[in-house]
C-alpha cells in the first residue's frame, strides 16, 4: 500500500508540475527576497544611516545565501497551488538556514574589513521572518483562489465516499480532488474503525456508520464508495457486503506500474467498478517465483488442456516468469487453442510456444508428442469437468479423465519426464458423481504409480504430484459467467438449491499455487489449497444482482430449479478419513490419503478404461468405477441404485 501511495503522489506531481515551470517559481521567490530586503533596508536606514555603504554587499549576501538554500531544499519543486505541510517545511528550512549563513558571512566580513558596522544580528533574522511569512501567504492565497475557481468548474463531478482505513485514504482523497478530469469528487470518509467517526480529516467529515450515512448520502447525492484495490484484502467481509446491500456502487483505484521500475507510473490511475471476482477472490496469493525458477530453467514444458481456463493461465505465467526451452500447448479445441497461441505471440514472450491439436485419450498421438517434444515437465489440466454432462456420458469421463491421465503418466515414465503435475478437483473427495469419481481414480493411479517406482528402486523417478482445489472464478464452468449472462438478459437467475455452497478461487491464484506446489513436491503428494470461506450460491446470486444496480426478487427473480444429476449441496476439500499436514506456504496443505497398491489396482483400472473405450452400457462403466472407489456414492442420479 505504501508503494501505491508513493506512486500516486509521484503521478500527481509529474502530471501537474508543468502548470508552472520550476524556474519561474524559483525566480519569483528570489524577486520576493530582493523586494523584502530592499524595503526593510530602507526602513532600517531611517534609524541606522551609517550602514548605507554596505547595502550592495548585504544585498548580494542575502540573495546568494537564500538562492543557495532554496535550491538545496527544492522549495520551487512543489506546485504552488497544491502546497502541502511538507512544502512549507522546506520553505521554513530554506529561510532559517539562509539567515544563519548570512549571519556567518556578515560576521566573517566584519572581521576581514575590521569594521563592526558590517555585522548585523537582528536584521537577517527579521528578513528571514518576513520572507517566510510573505512566501507562505502567497502560496496560501494561490491555493485558496485556485480551489475556489476549480470548485465552480467541477459542478458536474460525481460525489463519492472515500473508504478510510489509514493515511493512504487521505492521499486518495487528495488525488481525486486534484484529478479534475477523473469525474469524482470526495465529500466524506467512511471509516473502517468506527472510533474515528465524527472527526474531520483533510477537510472532509468522517461519518458515523449508522443511519446518518444514508441521510448524508441522500443530501449530497452519493451512490458510490471508492477505495484502493489493495484495501479489499484488508476489509472484513461483512463490511463491504453491507455496502452492497445498501445499494452503493463500489469503485477501486489501481495504478498502472512499469514492471521494470515499480516506482514509475505509466498512464493515469485507473478507476473501475468492483466486480464479484474481486469480492470472492479474497486470498492474496503471490507466486514465489524465486523458489521454483530453477525447475523451469531450460526445460521443455507440456501443458495439456492448454486452451482451458486453468491450462491457459498456467501457460501465461510460465511464459511470463520463467526461461523455458519450449512450451507445448496441447488441446483438442482448435479455436481457443489458436486464440491462446495468438495471445502469447502478441505479448512477444521470449519462450518458444508450439500449439498441438490432440486428444489425451489417443495413445498414438500422445506417443508422437512425447517422442518429438521430449518434455521435461508435464502439467496435466485436460479433463471433462461438467458434472451433469458426465452423468450422461460416463464412458467419456473415464476414457479421458482416467484413461488420458494413465496414457500421459505411463509415457512420462517411459520418456524420463522429471515432473508430472495433475490438476484435480474437490469433487474427487467422497465423490457423488461420475466426473468426481473419474478424477479420484486418476489421483489413485498416478500416486500408486509413483510409489511403485520407489518400490522398484528406480533411480530417476518421475515425480507425480496432484493439486486439488474447488471452483475458479471466470472459468468456463463457473457459475459466475452464467449469472452475469442471466442478469444481463433481465433474469431470472437460476440456482439449483437455496443451500448449495461452493468454494471459489481466482484463476491466477489457483495457477500460482499449482505451479508452486507442483514444482516443490517430492512426489506422491496430493496438495490442497486454502480456498477461503465457502460461499452460498443463493447469496452470490443476490449479491451479483445488487451489484448490477437491481433489486433481487423485485427487479430480477431468482428461481430454484433443483439439484442436477450428480450434484451435491456442498463440496469437500478433504475426505472424512483424510488429514492434512502443513507446508512452508500457509495456503498449501498436503492430504494424508490412503495409499493404493499399484499391482492390485492396475488390472481394475485397465479393465475400466477398456470398457469405457468400448462404449459399453454406461451403467456397467459406473459399476466398475464404484468397485474401484468404494466411497463413490451417487446423489441425484440414476446410478444411485448401484450403491
Amino acid at each position: 500500500m505504501k508503494k501505491i501511495v508513493r506512486n500516486l503522489e509521484h503521478r500527481l506531481r509529474e502530471k501537474l508540475r508543468n502548470y508552472a515551470p520550476r524556474w519561474a517559481i524559483y525566480l519569483f521567490d528570489l524577486a520576493c527576497i530582493a523586494v523584502i530586503f530592499s524595503l526593510l533596508w530602507v526602513l532600517r536606514d531611517l534609524v541606522l544611516e551609517d550602514r548605507r555603504p554596505f547595502f550592495m554587499c548585504h544585498f548580494s549576501l542575502a540573495l546568494l545565501t537564500y538562492a543557495g538554500t532554496s535550491y538545496l531544499f527544492k522549495t520551487f519543486h512543489g506546485v504552488v497551488r497544491f502546497s502541502s505541510v511538507r512544502d512549507l517545511g522546506k520553505l521554513f528550512c530554506a529561510c532559517a538556514s539562509g539567515s544563519f549563513a548570512w549571519l556567518v558571512l556578515s560576521a566573517a566580513g566584519a572581521l576581514i574589513i575590521n569594521d563592526p558596522r558590517f555585522f548585523s544580528f537582528w536584521f537577517p533574522l527579521m528578513v528571514a521572518t518576513v520572507m517566510f511569512l510573505t512566501l507562505l501567504t502567497v502560496r496560501l492565497i494561490v491555493r485558496i483562489v485556485y480551489e475556489a475557481y476549480e470548485q465552480n468548474e467541477t459542478i458536474n463531478r460525481t460525489n463519492v465516499f472515500v473508504l478510510y482505513s489509514g493515511p493512504e485514504a487521505v492521499t486518495l482523497a487528495t488525488y481525486l480532488v486534484k484529478e479534475y478530469a477523473g469525474g469524482y469528487k470526495p465529500v466524506a470518509f467512511l471509516p473502517v474503525d468506527p472510533g474515528l467517526a465524527g472527526n474531520t480529516i483533510a477537510g472532509l467529515p468522517v461519518l458515523v456508520p449508522d443511519n446518518g450515512v444514508k441521510v448524508f448520502a441522500q443530501k449530497n447525492n452519493v451512490t458510490s464508495i471508492i477505495m484502493f484495490a489493495e484495501q479489499l484484502d484488508k476489509l472484513p467481509k461483512k463490511f463491504y457486503e453491507q455496502f452492497i446491500t445498501d445499494g452503493y456502487e463500489l469503485l477501486k483505484v489501481s495504478m498502472v506500474l512499469d514492471s521494470g521500475k515499480e516506482t514509475q507510473v505509466i498512464g493515469a490511475a485507473r478507476i473501475d467498478k468492483i466486480n464479484i471476482d474481486d469480492l470472492l477472490g479474497r486470498n492474496t496469493i503471490v507466486l514465489d517465483k524465486d523458489r521454483i525458477k530453477d525447475t523451469f530453467e531450460d526445460q521443455t514444458v507440456l501443458i495439456t488442456g492448454a486452451a482451458g481456463s486453468i491450462g491457459a493461465e498456467i501457460a501465461r505465467q510460465i511464459t511470463r516468469y520463467f526461461r523455458c526451452r519450449e512450451v507445448i500447448l496441447l488441446d483438442q479445441a482448435e479455436t481457443p487453442l489458436n486464440d491462446l497461441w495468438l495471445e502469447l505471440q502478441g505479448e512477444k514472450v521470449l519462450v518458444p510456444v508450439k500449439p498441438i491439436i490432440g486428444n489425451v485419450a489417443n495413445p498414438v498421438k500422445m506417443r508422437q508428442v512425447f517422442d518429438i517434444a521430449r518434455p521435461n515437465i508435464v502439467f496435466h489440466a485436460a479433463a471433462y469437468k461438467h458434472v451433469p454432462m458426465m452423468e450422461f456420458h460416463p464412458s467419456a469421463a473415464v476414457a479421458t479423465n482416467l484413461g488420458g491421465t494413465k496414457i500421459l503418466a505411463d509415457l512420462s515414465i517411459e520418456y524420463g519426464v522429471n515432473r508430472f503435475v495433475m490438476i484435480s478437483t474437490d469433487k474427487a473427495v467422497n465423490p457423488t458423481n461420475v466426473m468426481g469419481a473419474s478424477k479420484r481414480a486418476a489421483e489413485i493411479y498416478i500416486q500408486s504409480l509413483f510409489l511403485e517406482q520407489l518400490r522398484n528402486g528406480a533411480k530417476d523417478t518421475t515425480q507425480f504430484v496432484t493439486t486439488r482445489f474447488g471452483n475458479v472464478l471466470g472459468s468456463n464452468g463457473s457459475v459466475v459467467p452464467l449469472f452475469k449472462r442471466q442478469i444481463a438478459r433481465g433474469g431470472p437467475v437460476t440456482v439449483t438449491h437455496r443451500n448449495v455452497i461452493r468454494y471459489f478461487m481466482t484463476i491466477p491464484e489457483a495457477c500460482s499455487l499449482v505451479l508452486e506446489a507442483g514444482c516443490t513436491g517430492l512426489g506422491g503428494e496430493i496438495y490442497l489449497f486454502n480456498m477461503g470461506d465457502a460461499v452460498r450460491i443463493y447469496d452470490l446470486a443476490e449479491k451479483m444482482i445488487r451489484m448490477a444496480g437491481k433489486e433481487p426478487h423485485k427487479d430480477i427473480k431468482i428461481l430454484e430449479i433443483g439439484l442436477r444429476e450428480g450434484e451435491k449441496l456442498y463440496e469437500e476439500l478433504l475426505a472424512k478419513t483424510e488429514e492434512t499436514r502443513p507446508t512452508y506456504n500457509s495456503n498449501i496443505l498436503i492430504a494424508n490419503v490412503r495409499p493404493y497398491d499399484y499391482r492390485e489396482i492396475l488390472p481394475q483400472i485397465e479393465d475400466l478404461v477398456t470398457q469405457a473405450n468400448l462404449y459399453v452400457y454406461p451403467i456397467e462403466v459406473v459399476r466398475k468405477l464404484k468397485k474401484l472407489i468404494p466411497e463413490f456414492k451417487s446423489q441425484n442420479s440414476k446410478y444411485a441404485q448401484l450403491d
